[in-house]
C-alpha cells in the first residue's frame, strides 16, 4: 500500500510540476508568492472565523467548521510549517510534543485517631505526554493568486498512556483492613471516599507508536504579500500499536508473615494494533499561512 501511494505522488509530480508556478507582484512591484529560501508558518483560522462570527452575533452556526488542525490525525496544538526549494516547491513539516502533569491531594477521615477533626492526607498523581512529527514534499502550480498544492508526507505519532500513581494517608493493618481512601476519577476530582479492602497503587495506560503516509491536494489564495488563506483534503493511512496496561494493588493479608502484611497483586492488560485508512478534512478546517 504504501508503495501504491508513493508511486502515484511521484508519477502526478513529475507529470505536472514543470512550469506551472509563475511570480505575480503587486503594484509596487513586491512578490506577492513565496521565493525559494523562504519559510512559511501556519495556524488554524478556524478560530478567528467563530471569532468574527461572535462579533456580529452569529453564536449559532459559527462553529460548523471543523476545529482540526492541517491533518486529522494529528488534531489541535501541532505547528505546521514550510520551507521553500523553490517557488513552485517546498519542504513541510508537522510538530507537537506535550506534557502533562497532574498533582491532587484530600484531607480524607483519619481511621487511627477516630476524631472527626483528625484528617491524614490522600495523594493522586498523574502524567502523560504526546509527540507528533511530520515530514512532506510539495508542488505548487498556477498563475494567479490562487494556487494549487499537491503532494505527500509521511507521519509518526507516539502518546503514552496516563500514568496515574496513588499514595494513602490511612494504613493497612489487623485493626484496619478496609481503611478509608480515596477513590479519584482521571481528571483529579474525587470520585467517592470508601473503606476498601483492596485499593489501587499504580495504573499505566499502554503507550501509542502509530506510521502514516498521507497524500494531499488543496488550494492557497494569497490575501496579501506572502499571506495567504489555504486549505486541503488528504487520503493516508496510519497503522500503529499499544503496549499493555499495567495495574498494582495493595490488600491486607492478616495470615501473610505470621502476623499479617499488606500484599500486591499485579495485572497486565492485553496489547493492540490499529489500522485507519479514510480521507480527511471533511470537517473544512481552514488555515492562514505567512511566508518571511
Amino acid at each position: 500500500m504504501i508503495r501504491i501511494i508513493t508511486t502515484v505522488v511521484l508519477a502526478a509530480s513529475v507529470s505536472l510540476s514543470f512550469g506551472q508556478t509563475e511570480q505575480i507582484k503587486n503594484k509596487n512591484g513586491v512578490d506577492i508568492m513565496p521565493v525559494a529560501g523562504e519559510f512559511g508558518l501556519g495556524f488554524n483560522a478556524v478560530p478567528v472565523f467563530n471569532y468574527v462570527g461572535d462579533v456580529f452575533g452569529f453564536t449559532g452556526n459559527n462553529t460548523e467548521m471543523g476545529s482540526d488542525k492541517f491533518v486529522d490525525y494529528f488534531s489541535m496544538n501541532t505547528i505546521f510549517g514550510k520551507y521553500m526549494l523553490t517557488e513552485s516547491t517546498a519542504i513541510r513539516g508537522h510538530f507537537r510534543l506535550g506534557q502533562y502533569n497532574g498533582s491532587y491531594q484530600n484531607d480524607i477521615f483519619n481511621d487511627a485517631a477516630n476524631n472527626p477533626d483528625s484528617l491524614v492526607m490522600d495523594t493522586y498523581k498523574s502524567k502523560n505526554s504526546i509527540f507528533n512529527l511530520g515530514v512532506g514534499y510539495e508542488f505548487r502550480r498556477g498563475k494567479t493568486r490562487l494556487r494549487g498544492i499537491y503532494g505527500g508526507e509521511l507521519m509518526y505519532q507516539y502518546q503514552s498512556g496516563l500514568s496515574q500513581n496513588f499514595t494513602y494517608g490511612n494504613g493497612f493493618g489487623n485493626g484496619n483492613p478496609a481503611p478509608t481512601s480515596t477513590e479519584w476519577l482521571e481528571n483529579g476530582q474525587v470520585d467517592s471516599e470508601l473503606a476498601l479492602g483492596e485499593r489501587i497503587t499504580t495504573l499505566n495506560n499502554g503507550n501509542f507508536h502509530g506510521l502514516g503516509i498521507r497524500a494531499f491536494a488543496g488550494v492557497e489564495y494569497y490575501l496579501a504579500p506572502k499571506i495567504c488563506l489555504g486549505g486541503e483534503f488528504g487520503w493516508g493511512f496510519m497503522g500503529g500499536f499499544s503496549s499493555e496496561t499495567t495495574t498494582a494493588t495493595e490488600f491486607w493479608n492478616p495470615t501473610a508473615d505470621g502476623t499479617g502484611a499488606v500484599q500486591t497483586n499485579e495485572f497486565v492488560g492485553s496489547r493492540s494494533r490499529t489500522f485507519t485508512a479514510d480521507t480527511d478534512n471533511f470537517g473544512g478546517s481552514l488555515y492562514f499561512m505567512f511566508y518571511f
